[in-house]
């Protein structure tokens, strides 16, 4: 009888093992998801802007969402880490122009002072932050979101295909895992959604030079190398004098072009530069 029992009681314990161990893995697979991420269309707070997920994901870039709680603790900690600022400072609009990072936080009562210091943390959430922020309290979190079921925080990283893969940044509450370091969400944007910067948005005016100036047989084009632009040669006047589509020469003659001062410009994808030339024989 004793044998039995030993034998029952054995068996019971590998049997809530294995239902722990699935509990578990059903636990963390949970924290990772994927799919296809439904478009949205929310107003962001303090600037009553309009946020369209498509209108970023359709013009070829990618986007990060921060859902957050204000009281929440690994988000503050993520947070800290200036991760998702640095990446919106190289990627975003002021950046390579490649994604795009919007925080939305889910708690019903946020507001100004919940999101400044009024929060049980004392945190400022807005500091610094130069992305959008989004409240969107959890009664209406539901119906956007409902299909995400999980906590905060959860940082989608969303491809231009609209397809998104979701983790916890910080699954031990501190340490930030892979995924979300800098170099982990750079890996996801050139790699796992193949986003890259086009050639137009490296350019810069800095970054062409035209020599001699004064010029009076040629004008030499430095800093275009493997790269197609149009060019205009204006004069003073404003009349066009040379102009050349889908160039790629270095080298523009102007040997036959009176004395005086022009203006050269370059489009270069969606960017104009301008140069002021003197011409002089």
């Amino acid at each position: 009888m004793k044998k039995n029992l030993h034998t029952q009681i054995k068996t019971l314990l590998k049997l809530s093992f294995v239902i722990i161990a699935i509990s578990y893995g059903m636990k963390a697979k949970a924290q990772y998801q994927t799919g296809t991420y439904p478009d949205f269309t929310l107003t962001t707070f303090g600037t009553n802007d309009t946020f369209h997920l498509y209108s970023y994901l359709d013009a070829g870039k990618m986007v990060i969402i921060d859902f957050f709680e204000y009281e929440c603790g690994p988000c503050t900690a993520y947070h800290n880490t200036h991760i998702l600022s640095t990446f919106y400072n190289l990627h975003g609009p002021s950046g390579d122009n490649t994604a795009m990072v919007v925080q939305i936080c889910t708690y019903d009562d946020a507001d100004s002072a919940k999101l400044t210091h009024n929060n049980g943390m004392n945190f400022n959430w807005l500091a610094g932050v130069t992305y959008p922020t989004i409240i969107l309290p959890k009664n209406k979190f539901s119906s956007v979101f409902g299909f995400l079921n999980s906590g905060t925080p959860a940082i989608p990283r969303i491809c231009p295909d609209h397809v998104y893969t979701k983790e916890h940044p910080t699954p031990n509450g501190s340490t930030v895992s892979t995924n979300y370091t800098l170099t982990g969400l750079e890996n996801w944007l050139h790699n796992e959604c193949g986003v890259n910067a086009s050639i137009d948005n490296q350019i810069n005016e800095k970054d062409i030079y035209i020599f001699p100036n004064p010029a009076s047989q040629h004008l030499n084009i430095k800093g275009l190398d493997n790269i197609t632009y149009n060019f205009k040669l204006i004069n003073i006047i404003g009349q066009t004098v040379i102009e050349a589509q889908n160039n790629s020469s270095k080298n523009i003659v102007i040997s036959g072009l009176a004395e005086g001062i022009y203006f050269a410009t370059f489009e270069i994808g969606n960017k104009k530069f301008t140069k002021k030339v003197l011409i002089k024989h």
